[in-house]
């Protein structure tokens, strides 16, 4: 008899606690000691959370939100609102409290879990009548009530969560994903990339975005492995010596860095120095979340850890596409999964298949736009190489159309600027202009170095970017890096930031990918100074 797969999160959660219930599941690193929960810990603690919800009047339906960082609480809770049929909604601790406060009135909850590390002051303009669940209470520690027997469980195509877009081309729109939606690209998605019984995984990206919720949470509850919290992000490195992950989901920043540290250690060449930096028993290395520099990704497949890139939207629950060890092409971000149809139409990327989201939470015209004649229109720019894999060419929204009438991919340039050591961020722009032009943000160690080496006197970050021989520097590294380029991709005038581009500014995304709109407001008075010069032909 072929067995039943399940199709929500509490029915793969209960069956992989019926099949390694004393196992370890759950790695939470404190103070860089780590400590480990069972299968059966995990659930008792669910089940108590989701008695202390129902007796709050949470049921089937109802948002409730949560602002936290990664933690055990943030999962306790994500598994007891879904197991009552209630729907998740979680916000990025990054986000502004205004900005918190628009998507919890536009959620419509009456529930908010409240992490005692959210955004200074948001406890203050909290509408009164909404019910506060601090982590700082202690859920394990309380007695059981009794919930509602006659509650069967979510059904597949019940609402799961809302997820806020990041506004990248536009508003924050909520995306309405379902227990189906989410359990049938976990399960796919496992199976693309490949999965073994000693796997672990270290988690670092955040939970309330879908890439770690889909590719770290949901796969880890199917595949009933082991999985750790990183403390920070800025423990990353360390937690890898702890934890010694088998598998990781990072995006191209979190790879640059590493490809920093193995060059600053003079270690390119030292054959399994990234194997060792990322804790001895890693095996797979996943990237996601924007294109990764050719630079960085040679670096990996040099020491035999190519990044296995894939590609998604947060409206396909993410992952679309997906490389593994036995498909991996530099360039290319792997296969369609097997249970999604994909195709090219006028250069854009279209998705159908049981992840692509139930619509956009109460935003019917744009819902219809976006999902037009049943197919997901993503706005991403897409080839199929002859090998079957998907290549990314950008952004359609994006595209520059320069003056000569030539069409550019921004993303495209700006990652192979970042293969540099000495660039960590590259915005580029040149809409109706001659050529292209970049707001480059510099390594500051790159800079630092620079200046011991020129023997500069120069006493501050800011005198050091409009040094001539730092423009320079810069000016021979950028042909350097685009010198395999087209005409019309060569970077003519550019700036050198005094300052990194920052989520709280809201010129990055939670996961680090570039607002253009939001960059080219904040720097506005930068950007006409370096397009008024006289821009360089190419």
């Amino acid at each position: 008899m072929t067995p039943v797969l399940p199709t929500t999160i509490p029915q793969i959660f209960a069956a992989t606690v019926a099949c390694a219930s004393a196992q370890p599941a759950l790695g939470t690193i404190n103070q860089g000691q780590l400590s480990w929960r069972t299968w059966a810990e995990i659930d008792a603690d669910v089940q108590k959370l989701a008695c202390t919800l129902s007796s709050a009047g949470v049921g089937p339906g109802q948002p409730v939100a949560q602002i936290s960082e990664n933690r055990y609480e943030w999962i306790l809770a994500d598994l007891a609102i879904l197991s009552l049929g209630a729907v998740h909604v979680p916000m990025h601790m990054t986000l502004s409290v205004k900005q918190i406060i628009a998507q919890l009135a536009d959620c419509r909850a009456e529930v908010l879990f409240l992490s005692d590390k959210a955004p200074t002051g948001i406890a203050k303009q909290l509408a009164p009548e909404l019910k506060i669940i601090g982590f700082d209470s202690r859920h394990a520690s309380q007695e059981a009530g009794s919930a509602a027997t006659n509650y069967l469980g979510p059904q597949p195509h019940d609402l799961a969560t809302i997820l806020y877009t990041s506004g990248t081309t536009g508003r924050p729109r909520g995306v309405m994903l379902t227990h189906n939606n989410l359990v049938s690209n976990a399960i796919a998605t496992a199976e693309a990339v490949g999965s073994t019984s000693d796997e672990t995984r270290l988690c670092f990206l955040p939970l309330s975005h879908i890439y770690a919720r889909t590719c770290d949470l949901t796969t880890w509850l199917n595949r009933g492995t082991r999985l750790v919290l990183a403390e920070s992000r800025e423990t990353i490195v360390r937690d890898c010596q702890i934890a010694q992950p088998t598998v990781i989901n990072g995006v191209p920043y979190f790879y640059q860095k590493i490809a920093e540290h193995i060059q600053a250690a003079d270690q390119v060449d030292q054959p399994g120095a990234i194997h060792e930096l990322l804790g001895s028993r890693i095996k797979r290395c996943f990237c996601g979340g924007a294109a990764v520099a050719p630079e960085v990704e040679a670096l990996f497949e040099s020491q035999s850890l190519p990044l296995l890139s894939g590609y998604g939207l947060t409206e396909a629950s993410p992952v679309v596409s997906a490389s593994s060890r036995e498909n991996t092409t530099p360039g290319t971000v792997g296969r369609p999964l097997f249970n999604l149809e994909v195709k090219i139409a006028d250069g854009e990327i279209l998705v159908r298949g049981p992840s692509v989201m139930r619509g956009y939470w109460q935003d019917e015209p744009a819902t219809q736009e976006a999902l037009a004649d049943g197919w997901l229109r993503t706005g991403d720019l897409g080839e199929f190489e002859a090998d079957g894999n998907l290549r990314i060419v950008g952004r359609k929204k994006e595209i520059i159309v320069l003056s000569t009438g030539k069409n550019v991919s921004p993303t495209i340039v700006e990652q192979r600027l970042t293969g540099s050591p000495l660039i960590e961020y590259a915005c580029v722009m040149g809409d109706g202009q001659k050529c292209l032009a970049a707001l480059i943000v510099p390594n500051p160690d790159a800079i630092k170095s620079a200046i011991r080496r020129q023997r500069l006197w120069v006493w501050s970050r800011r005198r050091a970017v409009t040094h001539p021989r730092i423009r320079e520097l810069y000016r021979k590294e950028i042909d350097r890096l685009l010198g395999g380029s087209s005409r019309e991709e060569q970077i003519g005038p550019f700036e050198i930031l005094d300052r990194a581009f920052c989520v709280e500014c809201g010129e990055l995304t939670p996961k680090l990918s570039l607002c253009r709109a939001q960059i080219v407001k904040n720097f506005s008075a930068r950007i006409e100074r370096m397009v008024g010069q006289h821009l360089r032909v190419v």
